[in-house]
């Protein structure tokens, strides 16, 4: 799973082929990895699968300018959280304060000095670092917390309406948990918490994301998979948890399981659904994976 602002991908959104080039090339020097796009339509595609951990867009290109680019990401909780830098030719006064009400990060005008561009990036990236950590993940377990899942999952929704591409989510939640409280204490269940979390992340892929919606409950979502592939997934983590060697003994969850659009597209409706099944899974035995 990738931490919004803590990886080092950048988004170029460029339209002049020479200048692009120079810019990949100052970045990747510096350590970063760049995509590029050539203007905001293109860019507004690629932002929802390469998951930049900073945005850096020229204004003056063809078919979407650097501003309504700007417009549409502030339009989404989620994308307008990505750190954002114009990076152009327009460097009159009334320039720079039009691009600061567009709620970016830095204005940089061309042509501009690669060691300065360089450490206003990374110190963009590392303050946005810090307030990510205490605005999107769960402070216990350090995944997504509930309202940056469902933004997240929102986001995914909309790309599967636009391309039919399935997602598939997983609501979990560890079994007899208020008993291991009970028993051993709430720090060994944070222990836990941060344990089984940990497991979850090491279990998924870059493109796959997992959050804590409630005390004990987890929802892991799987972009580009389907039902069928996400139970195997499911399984494959209930089992790596049920082995995992605990010091007060086995620990197990029960999960539901909706896929997207098979099972609908509202979000709402998916985690309603995905909880009625996690429900029967609990009814069922526990410890087991329960689909729509």
């Amino acid at each position: 799973m990738i931490e919004l602002s803590a990886n080092r991908r950048v988004l170029l959104v460029e339209d002049d082929l020479n200048i692009a080039h120079l810019i990949k090339l100052v970045l990747t020097k510096s350590g970063m990895h760049v995509e590029t796009a050539m203007d905001g339509i293109q860019a507004l595609d690629m932002v929802k699968s390469i998951e930049p951990g900073i945005i850096v867009s020229d204004i003056m290109m063809p078919n979407m300018d650097g501003y309504a680019f700007r417009e549409q990401l502030l339009k989404d909780e989620y994308l307008a959280s990505i750190p954002f830098v114009f990076l152009t030719a327009k460097d009159q006064i009334s320039d720079v304060v039009t691009g600061m009400e567009y709620d970016a990060d830095a204005y940089i005008p061309k042509p501009f000095e690669p060691e300065v561009l360089v450490a206003k990036i990374d110190a963009i990236l590392r303050k946005y670092s810090r307030l990510n950590r205490l605005l999107l993940f769960d402070a216990l377990t350090n995944v997504f917390n509930r309202r940056t899942l469902e933004s997240r999952l929102s986001l995914e929704l909309k790309r599967v309406n636009r391309y039919q591409q399935p997602v598939t989510i997983i609501m979990t939640d560890l079994d007899h948990f208020k008993q291991v409280n009970d028993t051993y204490g709430h720090d060994y269940g944070d222990q836990v918490l941060i344990t089984v979390a940990s497991l979850f992340k090491e279990e998924i892929r870059d493109t796959d994301f997992v959050g804590r919606v409630g005390g004990e409950e987890f929802v892991l979502v799987l972009p580009n998979t389907d039902k069928e592939a996400g139970l195997f997934v499911a399984n494959r983590m209930r089992n790596r948890v049920e082995a995992y060697a605990f010091e007060h003994g086995e620990v197990t969850f029960s999960g539901g399981a909706v896929s997207a659009p098979e099972d609908g597209t509202d979000m709402k409706e998916l985690l309603k659904k995905a909880d009625q099944a996690l429900y029967r899974a609990k009814e069922n035995g526990r410890n087991q994976i329960v689909a729509v």
